[in-house]
Parts: C-alpha cells; structure tokens; sequence
C-alpha cells in the first residue's frame, strides 16, 4: 500500500487536462463561497483543476473499511462541464438534505467526501457523508475522515490493502 506523499496526485493518463487555475478564479470562487479554501487544496487545484487521482482509496470509521474516491472536484470555470463542482456544492447537498455548509470533494449521490465548513473555519475537516440502509427512513451519518485537507491528504493511498505473500495458493498464486 503506497501513501500519497506530495507528488503525482492526478492520474493524467487519457485525460483532458482542465485550463490553468487562476489566482483571480480561486477569488471570486471564495468570494462566492463565503469560504477560504485550504492551502494544499489550492495547490492541488493549480497542477489541475479536478480530475481523477492516483491515490483514490482511504478509510472509514473504526471498522477500517476501505473506501474509494476516483475523482475531485475543482472549482468550475466559464465554458466548462466537469461534475459538479465545488461552486455547486449548496444546491447539490441541499438537494439530497444534507447539512449547510459543505464544500462537495467527490460524491456518488449516496456517499460525500466533503469540506466541513458548518463551524466557519478556515481550516475545515474533511468528513465522510453516507446513507445509513439500517433504517427505514433515510438517514445521513457521518465520519471525520481528517481534521483538516492535509490529514485527508496524508490517509490517501493507492495499490491493494493485501499483502501478496499472505495470500493462500487457492486464491491463485503459486
């Protein structure tokens, strides 16, 4: 299991990759927000605005279960369908009756990867939002994945969580 340590976070491999961001884009998308974004997430944003990464597996809660987030999302810019967006975040979570004040990092409708900004802080955890199926009536619950985008960062990984020499000769290695 490889960690992300700073480099090579995007998979650019047949990818179309998204104009450079603008400081004056990273402005008016806080401005509107009403939110400073993190650092890192910044730098991120500036090698390539969304996309596909190449650490996209990370844990859930105390059961350690394995999660998965292909893609993130950048801010959305003048002339350009990608997903969602970050600038969509308020009417995406609104819609499927989450919290106020998240900033939308990945979803599938039924599992978010969010920026927590309910407390307005300017450094916001990152939280995990998913679908309880143990009731009747939907229900969201949530996990702190990190307490701030750095330790998100840093809980990223990529390859198997099995160790090849572990495996038995039944599942196929000799």
């Amino acid at each position: 299991m490889e960690f992300y340590k700073g480099m090579n976070f995007w998979n650019t491999a047949g990818e179309e990759i998204s104009p450079p961001l603008t400081d004056l884009t990273i402005k008016n998308a806080e401005k509107a927000l009403g939110i400073t974004l993190p650092h890192s997430y910044i730098e991120l944003l500036k090698e390539q605005n969304a996309g596909t990464l190449n650490y996209p597996h990370f844990f859930v809660g105390q059961d350690k279960e394995r999660t998965t987030m292909d893609y993130m999302e950048g801010i959305d810019f003048e002339g350009v369908e990608r997903g969602i967006g970050i600038l969509k975040s308020a009417e995406w979570t609104r819609k499927q009756g989450l919290p106020e004040g998240l900033i939308v990092l990945w979803t599938d409708i039924h599992a978010w990867v969010v920026q927590d900004y309910r407390r307005k802080v300017e450094n916001p955890s990152v939280v995990y939002f998913y679908e309880d199926y143990s009731s009747e009536d939907r229900q969201w619950e949530s996990v702190e994945i990190g307490q701030d985008f750095e330790t998100f960062l840093s809980k990223l990984f990529r390859g198997s969580t099995l160790n090849p020499k572990d495996l038995k000769t039944s599942y196929g290695r000799k």
